[in-house]
């Protein structure tokens, strides 16, 4: 409602207009006609009555009221001012404008609602089907800049998350592979470091050393060395008394035979090896602490068989001396391998000629690869090319296998799964072994065969052992195992490794304090292959039977000397029977391969699947 007083320079007559409801104007043309064609009329009554001398009081419809004055002068003033007013206040032009003005204002703010919301809604569905909204209101640009802070909330929690999950491989990483590189820590000592202070466990970490402890792979007290290898080196052996019939150590020896879950290999090998004159005892290494030994092994009927129980399970374990031997020499063998009591004998006798040397029947080599570094020291203005280069050469050690040591004609260590050596080199190898070369046997069960005869060589000045002649090495009888031991795919790799390491630590490499490592021909004589094999092959016909106290050897040497003198194939026709004799009861049984019995015994079930 729209209220106008006039201004009050009289306090007599006075007028109140107020103007009618808007509310139903449907049609603005209409309204405006109707006021103009009302106020016309009224203004001509106005006029008859101030022209008849009284102004009535009335109503119209526009609720205009008006009261009379009784001065004339007064009333024509009013009349004057009442004329203005009245065109003022029902003048429908400005006022309509006015309205219109507001009206216009109204529904635009409407339709601006209304556009959002339906903007909004469209915005919401282009995203919906992947298009980009190009609205800019107020309202839109909020929910944007919500859904940008939840966005970079989102991801940050997911980048915190990938750095927890990150963490978490890597944790998990390293203790899968702790096993691993810890076989690198085991081995990581430096030459220097080890032959200077060899008491120490050089490379080696606390948690691989624990475990070994943990799993009874390692005594405690032999996780320090007792001596060093420069003690080693000065450690006199126990000699040999000349030969007479009281010295047992000049005509007989030891077997330490190592076994690990193959009772029935084991007992076929104490039968055979027990009825050898030459051997005084058989002692059985133990390391199984949940099972016994069978009873035909505990109780042999031959008399020279005892059992040394370890706590420790580990192939150093099979040069740990627990029980007292009864000789210097000790024949060490692996329960599955065989051998005529003659070839024995022959590797015996040489031992005992040379009891400083370890004398083996199976010979291997260490092969040497030379790789050739270039520095480029990038001087400028020299002009001949080759002094601006600095060559450096590395040397690594790698495993040669028979073949290998075959076809090169040379070797340079041998196995103890069959070989000759003085006691004192087991006690030595327990105590002086470096630990790095220790350590690395116990935690992997294996290259314990190249740690002793490397060690042996080191002590010797870098001498190769000595071989037995050829038609003993060739007189091996191998039991069959359906498991193997050895021969998986990582096996060559491993003794790569072993060779190259051990080599170092023991200093028989080329810059080592105690080496290098010689090499030495296998097979001198290719008219009489059968003997002089070797280094410092071995002379029979020199040899004096008589100034032996053994009437067994004594025996060897002649029929030596005789073999000699037949031809090849008469010397194969002897060697064929004397490996007969000694396969015989494993032949029996199926335990010899590829032979009829062994066929029934082990493939006569794949036949018939």
């Amino acid at each position: 409602m729209i209220s106008s007083s006039p201004p009050s320079s009289s306090s007599e007559d006075f007028v109140h207009i107020k103007m009618p409801s808007d509310k139903n104007d449907d049609n603005g043309t209409n309204q405006r006609r109707r006021r103009h064609a009302h106020h016309d009329s009224n203004h001509a009554a106005a006029d008859e009555e101030t022209a008849a001398g009284t102004l009535p009081t009335y109503h119209n419809n526009d609720n205009v009221t008006t009261t009379n004055s009784s001065s004339p002068a007064a009333a024509a003033a009013q009349r004057s001012l009442l004329q203005t007013l009245w065109s003022e206040a029902t003048s429908t032009t400005d006022l309509h404008q006015r309205r219109k003005v507001t009206r216009r204002i109204s529904n635009s703010s409407n339709r601006r609602d209304d556009h959002i919301t339906a903007s909004s809604s469209s915005s919401l569905s282009k995203r919906s089907h992947g298009k980009k909204n190009n609205h800019s209101y107020n309202f839109n640009g909020s929910r944007r800049t919500k859904r940008v802070a939840t966005k970079v909330w989102l991801s940050a929690i997911a980048a915190l998350a990938m750095a927890l999950l990150i963490k978490i491989h890597v944790f998990l990483y390293q203790v899968l592979t702790e096993n691993n590189n810890s076989e690198d820590n085991v081995l990581s000592s430096t030459t220097s470091t080890t032959t200077n202070n060899n008491n120490n466990i050089q490379g080696v970490d606390a948690a691989t050393l624990q475990r070994l402890l943990d799993k009874h792979n390692i005594d405690p007290d032999d996780t320090h060395s007792k001596m060093t290898l420069q003690e080693a080196h000065s450690h006199k052996l126990a000699p040999l008394l000349p030969p007479d019939n009281n010295n047992i150590d000049t005509s007989q020896y030891t077997i330490r035979m190592n076994t690990w879950h193959r009772n029935e290999q084991l007992l076929l090998s104490i039968n055979h090896h027990a009825q050898c004159e030459g051997v005084a005892e058989i002692q059985i290494i133990w390391c199984d602490t949940l099972n016994d030994p069978p009873d035909s092994v505990l109780h042999h009927s031959s008399g020279k068989v005892k059992i040394e129980r370890h706590d420790i399970n580990s192939l150093n374990e099979r040069f740990k001396i627990v029980l007292d031997t009864p000789t210097l020499g000790i024949l060490s063998l692996d329960d599955d391998v065989l051998r005529p009591c003659e070839a024995l004998d022959a590797a015996f006798l040489r031992w005992v000629r040379h009891p400083e040397r370890m004398v083996g029947f199976d010979v291997r080599t260490h092969v040497v690869v030379v790789e050739n570094s270039v520095d480029n020291d990038g001087g400028v203005g020299k002009k001949n090319e080759e002094e601006e280069k600095k060559k450096k050469t590395t040397t690594n050690w790698k495993y040669g296998y028979m073949s290998t040591t075959e076809k090169s004609n040379s070797y340079s260590l041998t196995l103890p799964r069959a070989s000759f050596l003085h006691k004192d080199y087991l006690d030595l190898y327990i105590m002086a072994m470096p630990r790095p070369i220790y350590l690395y046997v116990a935690q992997h069960f294996e290259c314990e065969d190249i740690a002793m005869s490397f060690f042996v060589s080191s002590l010797t000045g870098g001498k190769p052992p000595l071989i037995t002649d050829y038609w003993a090495v060739k007189s091996m009888v191998k039991l069959y195992s359906e498991k193997k031991i050895s021969g998986g795919k990582d096996h060559k790799s491993a003794r790569d490794k072993c060779v190259d390491r051990f080599a170092e630590l023991l200093g028989v490499k080329e810059d080592g304090e105690w080496g290098p490592l010689q090499t030495a021909e296998l097979v001198h004589d290719v008219d009489d292959p059968m003997f002089g094999y070797g280094a410092e092959p071995e002379d029979w016909d020199g040899m004096d039977e008589l100034s032996l106290s053994s009437a067994r050897l004594k025996e060897l040497v002649v029929t030596m000397k005789e073999l000699k003198t037949k031809s090849y194939n008469d010397q194969l026709k002897w060697l064929k029977r004397k490996k007969y004799v000694t396969m015989k009861e494993a032949k029996k049984v199926g335990m010899i391969e590829k032979t009829e019995e062994w066929e029934k015994r082990w493939r006569s079930g794949e036949d018939e699947t």
